[in-house]
């Protein structure tokens, strides 16, 4: 592959695929899942939304890729591990990643386009508010995995808007906590990667605002996602499954990788990081695994 077009395809993170865009693709995921369990939509119909949603969740991580370098280019020059980045090292210009930033929104709108009306107005408020100002809250507060965390869950009520053309408050604020605390967890996880130099560059994250606190709070988050996940389950008549598979075994996971990583080992929080998407993945197998013997009761 040609250095400059290898080097706009790292730019979009996807040559470390599929880690990131899974943690992009949860909410999706999670909120669709629900809404076809709600729905007892027939199978093909459950592949055909979350391939949709799979698509769409590689895009605005893709897009928020590019944003957050070309923002971040003169501080990722003073991190250890992110100063080889493609803009921050020179390599592609900031004419050229605004070209694929503008090709990868044209692409997103698009999508969100053939949501109905309701989906694309949150998509059109989404983008601006949570994914282009996300790179930016490192500089304004000490918090910005949450906001992260905020930013990336805006897409459960979008998706589930798709799908069920209304809106249930209930669930979707449940999903959407449950989704912001998961986020917040790991991005908290990934950032522990970068302390030293943070601390260096003046750069504003959770682990250097935590400090020995971190393993308390991120426990906070995760038995606040388990209590929302397990409400929404309710809400939404989820069966035992849903409720082993999707809240239970998540929960112990992310606790075990809270209590056992070391915050101070790169490679360790970056392989923890990257062992997260076990849990999020266990959370869309219960919600297929529910759905299936619920389309089996039906039938019966």
């Amino acid at each position: 592959m040609p250095s400059q077009t290898r080097a706009l395809f790292e730019l979009t993170r996807l040559h470390w695929f599929p880690v990131g865009c899974d943690f992009m693709f949860w909410p999706f995921g999670w909120a669709s899942l629900s809404a076809a369990y709600r729905l007892a939509l027939p199978v093909n119909e459950v592949i055909k939304t979350t391939l949709f949603f799979a698509l769409l969740a590689i895009l605005v991580h893709s897009a928020g890729c590019v944003l957050n370098d070309m923002l971040d280019c003169d501080l990722d020059r003073k991190v250890e591990r992110s100063r080889g980045r493609p803009i921050a090292s020179g390599v592609v210009s900031r004419t050229k990643a605004s070209m694929l930033l503008a090709v990868l929104i044209t692409a997103l709108f698009y999508l969100f386009s053939t949501c109905g009306t309701k989906a694309f107005t949150l998509g059109v408020v989404a983008f601006p508010v949570c994914i282009a100002t996300y790179p930016l809250m490192k500089r304004w507060m000490n918090w910005p995995s949450l906001f992260l965390g905020f930013a990336s869950s805006w897409a459960v009520p979008g998706t589930w808007v798709a799908m069920t053309d209304h809106y249930n408050l209930g669930i979707i604020l449940n999903i959407a906590i449950a989704s912001c605390c998961w986020t917040c967890i790991y991005d908290t996880i990934y950032a522990c990667q970068d302390i030293k130099d943070d601390e260096k560059a003046g750069v504003k994250s959770m682990p250097v605002h935590l400090g020995k606190a971190i393993r308390p709070v991120l426990t906070l988050f995760d038995a606040t996602f388990f209590a929302c996940l397990l409400w929404a389950g309710y809400l939404n008549d989820q069966r035992l499954p849903f409720y082993m598979m999707s809240v239970l075994t998540p929960f112990l996971l992310c606790l075990w990788h809270i209590w056992s990583f070391d915050h101070n080992d790169p490679r360790d929080c970056w392989k923890t990081f990257t062992a997260g998407r076990h849990g999020g993945a266990m959370v869309c197998v219960g919600l297929i695994v529910d759905h299936h013997f619920k389309l089996l009761s039906n039938a019966g």
